[in-house]
Parts: structure tokens; C-alpha cells; sequence
């Protein structure tokens, strides 16, 4: 299994298929393999080369308890370990949630490696990120699988034997800490902000961050937004047959150069 080393942690990555570089950059509490499941890996390859990489915390990735080991621009410093390691200079990004958080600290850590961006379901405001992410970090970090079964059986239903064990793997104490760090993390505008990197913005309509990353869209003029219809927090990654026709457009038709912006 291939590895980068990052700031004292190592780094799991995957390559698949050819093609301009896109790294995808998966959500809280999965891995890269959720891109591959999915089925964005296999829809997209054909068209560029697919980097999925675990988040430290994450997947085959190192598990540091501390939250100092979260931050930011470590987190940035993983993405670019791993390009380095692909031997790729810049590449475009499509981060989900958590790792759209990391897409914005990309822009303003390491401007020079990425190409563009596609985040989903995720704003560029620090100062208006959920309150609730250092409670549930903190409960994550203190009473581990039990709390992550509790919160999944409340939001939708009982959760079979196997469902139950695939979250008792988990390191809840690092998942825990990476939440945490997340609540306290500065400079996510700066980047992008300086206009030179363009970004689209895709939010469903029934997730609680539509409205604040439809106003990125009014406050930047590098950033452009996609409003989707009737979708919730994880339906804006999981409906790939709205998803990928928007990837492939936005990746491929000079974006680079100019905004094209969609309300």
C-alpha cells in the first residue's frame, strides 16, 4: 500500500487512472475507500487521475490522539505529501464536507499546488462553523463507539451487528480530536479570497450550509455556486448522476482561466 510521510504521520493514498490530477477528499469518519464504493473512482477515471487519500484520523492513514496533530495546515501538508509523493505539482480538488474544509486550506496554505476546486457541502466561514462539532468531538473522544452508534441509530434507525462493529474499529479518540480541531480552525477564506483560484460551491437545499455558501458565491468573485434541489448534506455527494456531469463540466471547460457563475 502506497504511503506519504507528513509531518511525523503517514499518509495512505491511492492512484487510479489517467488524465489531469483531481484528488477527492472524503468527509468525517469514512476514508478514501467511500470514493471508490460510491462510485465516483470508476466515474471518473476515465478522465483524470483519481487520488483518494484517508485523512490522518482516518482509514489506513496514522491516528494521532493529540489536537495539535489536526491542524489545518498539517492537514494541507497531508494533500501535498501525497502530490508529491504521485509526483504531481498542482491538481484540482473535489472535497466533501470535512474535506472541503481542507479544499479551503489548500488555497490558503499551498495556493501553489492546487488548480481549482470543487467543494461540497461545506462554508468558507470560520467564524460560522457548527457549534456542535467540539461537543461531539469531545464526546467522540471521551465515550468512543458508543456515542457514534447512539447518534447513527437516532438519525436513522437500528444499525446491524456488522454496522455496529465497522464503527467499534474505529480510533474514536483521533476521529474525536480531528472534530475538535476542526471547530478551532482559522483562515479558511484567505485563500480564496485573494481570487485567484477558482471555486464552485454545490450545497443541497435541505443542508444546513446552503445559504452561507451561496453567499461565498456573492462575496467572491472567484467562486461559483450550484444549488441543489431537494438535496440534503450527504445526498450532494451520493447522487452521482448530478454530481459527476458537474465535475467533468467544471474541471474540464477552462475553469482554470475563468468563472463561469451559476446561480
Amino acid at each position: 500500500m502506497p504511503y506519504a510521510a507528513s509531518e511525523g504521520a503517514r499518509i495512505h493514498f491511492r492512484v487510479e487512472g489517467t488524465g489531469p490530477p483531481l484528488v477527492l477528499l472524503h468527509g468525517f469518519g469514512v476514508s478514501g475507500d467511500a470514493w471508490r464504493t460510491g462510485g465516483h473512482v470508476e466515474a471518473l477515471s476515465d478522465r483524470f487521475q483519481v487520488i483518494t487519500m484517508d485523512a490522518r484520523g482516518h482509514g489506513r492513514s496514522d491516528k494521532p490522539h493529540d489536537l495539535a496533530a489536526y491542524s489545518l495546515p498539517k492537514r494541507v501538508r497531508d494533500v501535498t505529501s501525497v502530490l508529491d509523493a504521485v509526483g504531481v505539482k498542482s491538481a484540482c480538488i473535489l472535497g466533501y464536507s470535512l474535506g472541503g474544509i481542507t479544499a479551503y486550506g489548500v488555497s490558503t496554505y499551498a495556493p501553489q499546488r492546487i488548480r481549482s476546486a470543487i467543494v461540497l457541502g461545506a462554508h468558507p466561514y470560520t467564524d460560522r462553523l457548527p457549534v456542535d462539532f467540539e461537543e461531539w468531538g469531545q464526546r467522540y473522544i471521551d465515550c468512543g463507539a458508543k456515542v457514534a452508534i447512539e447518534r447513527r441509530e437516532a438519525e436513522s434507525g437500528p444499525l446491524s451487528h456488522e454496522q455496529k462493529g465497522e464503527l467499534e474499529a474505529r480510533d474514536w479518540k483521533a476521529l474525536g480530536a480531528a472534530l475538535v480541531a476542526t471547530s478551532r480552525v482559522q483562515g479558511l477564506s484567505e485563500g480564496i479570497s485573494q481570487g485567484r483560484i477558482p471555486y464552485m460551491l454545490l450545497c443541497g437545499t435541505r443542508d444546513e450550509d446552503h445559504d452561507l455558501a451561496r453567499q461565498a458565491s456573492v462575496e467572491f468573485p472567484n467562486v461559483s455556486f450550484r444549488s441543489l434541489e431537494g438535496l440534503d448534506h450527504h445526498e450532494s455527494r451520493s447522487r452521482l448522476d448530478i454530481l459527476i456531469p458537474i465535475v467533468k463540466d467544471f474541471f474540464g471547460s477552462g475553469l482554470n482561466d475563468a468563472i463561469t457563475r451559476t446561480e
